[in-house]
């Protein structure tokens, strides 16, 4: 058996400390494997520990946005919560609204009902009165007419007899022996000659007058007139057409009107179909009506 000799520890301490592959032969011959992997194990710890602080970190990350997205969310909850409270006190108020508009309307078509009613009653009491002053007004006016009429013929009979009391004051110049025509004498003649309807116009001559040409002291001369307050054109178209007809029945005439006042172109008128114009005391057209109708006797 062989004796060994004794090992400095000290020596071998030292040795070790400057000799590192010898630290590793010790190691793998004194510590089993697994710890000898150990370090390794540890540097492979770390780094999965230093990667998982890193997922931790990224993850806090997250985390923190997560937290914030969920903060706003809240809050974007909280304001759509707000306003759908608020929406629907609008809805609300909105409703009621409607409800009065709706009762306003039956309102409105209740009054509008009572108004057509009113205004068809009012319609009726018009159409009413309106007929009630229509007749009133026709009545009027037919009453109207009736007086104008009796003034009419009242200021028509006065101025007649007026030409006929004062004819010499008008057609003196031209005439003498002036007197109102025989009536009897004038129509027993023109009913022989003329037509029924040629004797009842000249019939309705409103002065007939009779005299003798001072140019022609035994002729007989015939004065037809048609009077008016306000000398109209047919008066002056009637005094031409009968003074017309009694010419033809052998009664040489000339045509005249009288009155009170008399328009320029009815004047002018007169003029043109040859028929004297007595007014106001005057008398124009005479020799152009003579003329015209009798200037055979000139």
């Amino acid at each position: 058996m062989m004796t060994s000799e004794p090992i400095d520890i000290d020596s071998l301490i030292e040795r070790l400390r400057d000799d590192e592959a010898a630290r590793r032969r010790l190691l793998a011959a004194l510590l089993p494997q697994e710890f000898l992997a150990l370090p390794l194990r540890v540097d492979q710890l770390a780094s999965a520990d230093a990667q998982y602080g890193e997922r931790l970190a990224r993850l806090e990350q997250v985390v923190e946005r997560v937290v914030d997205a969920i903060d706003r969310l809240q809050q974007t909850v909280q304001e759509l919560t707000k306003g759908q409270q608020e929406l629907w006190a609008a809805i609300a108020e909105l409703r009621q609204t409607v409800q009065e508009l709706v009762k306003g309307q039956e309102e409105l078509r209740a009054s509008v009902a009572e108004l057509r009613q009113t205004v068809r009653q009012m319609a009726e009491e018009l159409g009413e009165a309106i007929r009630r002053l229509t007749e009133w007004q026709i009545t009027a006016e037919q009453r109207l007419q009736s007086i104008e009429d009796r003034l009419g013929r009242l200021i028509g009979w006065r101025l007649e007899e007026n030409y006929a009391k004062h004819a010499y004051a008008y057609f003196g110049n031209y005439l003498r022996k002036i007197r109102r025509a025989d009536p009897e004498e004038i129509f027993e003649t023109i009913t022989a000659k003329l037509k029924p309807e040629e004797v009842k116009d000249v019939s309705r001559a409103d002065l007939i007058l009779q005299g003798r040409l001072r140019s022609a002291p035994e002729q007989d001369v015939y004065l037809l007139m048609e009077v008016s307050g306000r000398i109209e054109l047919n008066d002056v178209t009637r005094a031409s057409r009968r003074a017309d007809l009694l010419t033809k029945a052998g009664f040489p005439c000339v045509p005249a009107v009288g009155g009170e006042q008399i328009d320029p172109a009815v004047e002018e008128r007169a003029n043109e179909l040859g028929v004297a114009v007595a007014v106001d005391g005057d008398l124009t057209g005479w020799e152009t009506a003579f003329y015209r109708r009798l200037g055979r006797f000139s």
